[in-house]
């Protein structure tokens, strides 16, 4: 009678798998998911143990019955015939997979089955087995599925047939054997030259060797799970071992004559002596050499006409590696197979798809693979033999060389310049070279690239290579590692995938210095960091004329401008502003600078509501610099900066002294004050080229900035309210009354429209953690609404197309300052504060 049999394997190899099977003789062999089904007898079951490059395990099914309580589990444990299989003098470890209603544990699940075999091996044989979690001599398996069925089987494999027990040691992130045979064979190498530039020690020189050698991979095993079943014949077992040996044998001798060379390369000098050693081991060493070389200096090293197969694991960017820096790695790579090897086919497996396509080379075919829970790509290439480099492509070994010698200009003379402005945070690159549209800000340090959004004619592959680009020149031109460059692109999403990033938010600040002013800087959570450069001037006029006089701050965000404000000697500062969790930054901003809250106000409220009412308090300075469009749910009605100014800066009169000053800005493109504002009493001066720094010379619209005073005697028109003027609502309030500021950053602004579309700030690198104690828990995602994508209505950060095909930013969060919605955390409630973390 046949037996049932199932052979685990990792998801992606179930195909090779079954072929592999029916060629070892396997009947009725049907694919599943992680695994393959078949039957056979004993033998046929040693023999995939033996033979198996692709399974991870082979299991022989004894009993399937239908389980839905711990009792039914025991009595269908307990109704198998343990005793035929094997003795009471046998060590056992029982392992158990799923639950239900009723078995909730796998620890318990497992005892119970252990419980049942103990028993039935007391009541037959007159013993019971001991228990052997570490070394068994029996490996059960019960397996309890959703649909209630439970699956008790035994493991032929002992360990994992994957260990082929010829390595002395391994790699950092070391490949999984049956992965590295399921990529050899999918790269379609046919028993000739084989070359891993990035070996480390060894597998997939091995895995090839034994291919091309009709080895048995299991054939340097000393144990199998099944030598202590009764159901084993020895005289089976090394008949089948004895034809492996003499396979191997004849298969190393022919692949010898042939002139099959096996040859890895790496740049670890102690990995090296590894894989050597491994190689001899393993019985490989006339055929696997392995060398001290690094990828970047890759050379074919083949001595004959043989044809070449290239398979190679490069870093992800997730165990090892960092991803910016291995772009330029990838680029290198595929260059040099084009430049070595042509006429040779290669594969390479990686879980990013962004680094595969830096090897700009066209993948004839793609297979999805799984390297343990990572899932990866494995591309082949071939490479054709008459193939020379274009001059272009020449040009391109260097990535972007354009952009690179642009920015090393740049960085030249802006580190003069900023050190004579005392400044660690400016820009050094807007779209100076227009393939490689945008913005690139450093921050102490570390270096922020912001690429605008291509234009619909660009293909979106040369748009995202052109990104990539960036971000690996940038780490070469700036000399700094991977993670001290951020890369931010945007991507329009929908639904529920709006969400999907926030899982990302690191909640680690640094701090900027801009003339002896700090500042508290985000680099990678938000679209906005906290602070805008280009403001940079428009602080310092601030700095300069508030001394001794009251000054107030409306759509406040991280409360820079009250900083600044304080800084030159304001009497009193008032900053006001939607987001409770910008108004907390900028509290944080004030203890930085050593400034003290006595005189100064965080008021969290909607600005027009309350800019349309008297608040009993009159200022001197008022600086305003609203968002260019919003329509969040707090608000009674949107807000067009273009359409509403006039309305806006009006109502500025309840809270104006006579001779009072307004410091008003938008990053609005194309932006003209509408001259009626006289009406109410406001003389003005465009400020705008005064206030643009030296380093956005080359963006003189990145705002529009204006001066206007206020003269009562000269005022012809009231002002009207831009809100209905009912009650405040619950969350309006003053943040000034707390001693110490403990908050949550959980807060987040909330966006409406008919359509929900979001940009997704999808970032590349890290920053390093703050100076200071506080961390935000994970924020989430912005969402935003068609019209703020039209022309001239976005704010900084935001990209519509500008002058001569270039893209301009723009400011802010679209509803910064008017609205932020607060959602209830999942966990326990926790706050963060100069003392540490504390629960709610």
């Amino acid at each position: 009678m046949a037996l049932s049999f199932f052979a685990t394997c990792p998801k992606g190899l179930e195909s090779l798998l079954l072929n592999e099977l029916i060629d070892l003789g396997a009947k009725d062999a049907k694919e599943t998911v992680a695994g393959v089904s078949f039957k056979g007898d004993f033998t046929t079951g040693m023999k995939a143990c033996l033979w198996s490059r692709f399974a991870s395990r082979i299991l022989l099914e004894l009993s399937e019955f239908f389980c839905e309580t711990d009792t039914e589990l025991y009595i269908g444990a307990n109704g198998v015939a343990w005793e035929k299989y094997f003795d009471k003098s046998n060590t056992i470890s029982v392992s158990f997979s799923g639950t239900n209603s009723s078995i909730r544990n796998t620890q318990y699940g497992a005892l119970k089955v252990k419980d049942a075999i103990c028993d039935r091996m007391q009541k037959t044989l007159g013993g019971r087995p001991d228990v052997d979690k570490d070394n068994p001599d029996v490996v059960i398996n019960c397996h309890l599925d959703k649909k209630g069925s439970a699956n008790i089987l035994l493991d032929l494999s002992g360990k994992a047939l994957l260990k082929r027990e010829y390595h002395r040691g391994t790699g950092a992130a070391p490949l999984k054997e049956n992965l590295a045979a399921a990529m050899i064979k999918r790269s379609g190498y046919n028993n000739e030259n084989f070359l891993d530039p990035m070996c480390g020690s060894g597998t997939l020189l091995f895995e090839a060797a034994s291919f091309a050698t009709d080895t048995a991979p299991g054939l340097r095993r000393e144990h199998f799970g099944f030598f202590a079943l009764k159901q084993f014949d020895q005289d089976v077992w090394l008949k089948l071992v004895e034809d492996a040996r003499e396979r191997s044998r004849k298969g190393i001798e022919a692949a010898v004559v042939k002139g099959i060379q096996i040859i890895g390369f790496d740049l670890d000098d102690r990995i090296v002596t590894i894989a050597n050693e491994n190689a001899q081991k393993a019985g490989f060493a006339d055929l696997v050499k392995v060398f001290h070389s690094n990828v970047q200096n890759l050379y074919n090293p083949f001595t004959n006409e043989n044809k070449v197969t290239i398979v190679t694991n490069p870093p992800y960017g997730k165990r090892m590696g960092n991803f910016n820096e291995l772009i330029s790695l990838y680029t290198q790579i595929g260059a040099g197979f084009k430049h070595y090897f042509k006429g040779a086919r290669a594969a390479v497996i990686s879980t990013s798809a962004e680094l595969l396509s830096c090897m700009r080379l066209h993948a004839d075919k793609v297979y999805k693979l799984y390297n343990g829970e990572l899932e990866c790509q494995l591309r082949v290439f071939d490479i054709n033999e008459t193939e020379t480099l274009s001059v272009k492509e020449e040009k391109n070994l260097a990535i972007a060389t354009d952009f690179a010698n642009r920015l090393k200009k740049n960085l030249a003379y802006m580190q003069k310049w900023a050190k004579n402005v005392n400044t660690n945070a400016y820009r050094v690159y807007d779209a100076d070279v227009p393939e490689y549209a945008a913005a690139i800000d450093f921050y102490n340090g570390y270096y922020v690239i912001q690429a605008y959004k291509a234009p619909s004619k660009v293909n979106p592959r040369v748009a995202k290579r052109h990104e990539l680009d960036m971000l690996s020149a940038t780490v070469e031109v700036a000399g700094v590692s991977g993670d001290k460059v951020i890369l931010k692109s945007r991507e329009v999403m929908s639904g529920d995938r709006q969400y999907e990033k926030s899982e990302e938010l690191r909640g680690e600040f640094m701090t900027v210095n801009e003339d002896n002013a700090l500042f508290k800087v985000n680099l990678y959570d938000y679209l906005d960091t906290g602070l805008f450069l280009d403001g940079r001037l428009i602080r310092k006029l601030i700095r300069e004329k508030s001394k001794d006089k009251a000054v107030l701050n409306l759509f406040a965000y991280t409360c820079s401008a009250s900083v600044a404000a304080a800084l030159g000697g304001a009497s009193r500062v008032v900053s006001v502003d939607m987001s409770n969790t910008y108004l907390n930054w900028g509290m944080d901003n004030f203890k930085l600078n050593s400034l003290s809250l006595e005189n100064a106000d965080f008021i969290q409220a909607d600005c027009l509501a309350w800019l349309s009412k008297d608040q009993e308090e009159k200022f001197d300075l008022i600086y305003i610099d609203p968002p260019t469009f919003s329509n969040s749910k707090r608000m009674e009605s949107s807000f067009d900066v273009k359409r509403d100014h006039v309305a806006l800066l009006s109502n500025l009169t309840r809270h104006l002294k006579d001779g009072g000053e307004v410091i008003f800005c938008t990053n609005m493109r194309g932006f003209s004050l509408d001259e009626s504002i006289g009406e109410y009493g406001f003389s003005f001066e465009n400020i705008s080229e005064k206030t643009l720094p030296r380093d956005f010379a080359r963006d003189k619209k990145i705002h529009t900035c204006y001066r206007l005073v206020f003269t009562r005697a000269e005022m012809h028109k009231q002002p009207e309210p831009m809100t209905s003027g009912k009650s405040a609502p619950k969350w309006q309030k003053s943040l000034t009354a707390k001693n110490e500021t403990f908050h949550d950053y959980t807060d987040r602004n909330d966006y409406e429209d008919s359509v929900r579309e979001t940009l997704t700030n999808k970032v590349w690198g890290n920053a390093r953690t703050s100076n200071s104690s506080y961390k935000t828990q994970k924020q989430g995602r912005f969402t935003r609404s068609d019209s703020e994508f039209n022309d001239g209505s976005l704010r900084r950060n935001r990209f519509d197309e500008g002058k001569s095909g270039r893209f301009s930013k723009d400011r802010k969060d679209n509803n910064r300052g008017f609205g932020s919605k607060s959602r209830t955390p999942k966990r326990k409630p926790r706050v963060f504060g100069p003392d540490g973390i504390k629960d709610l």
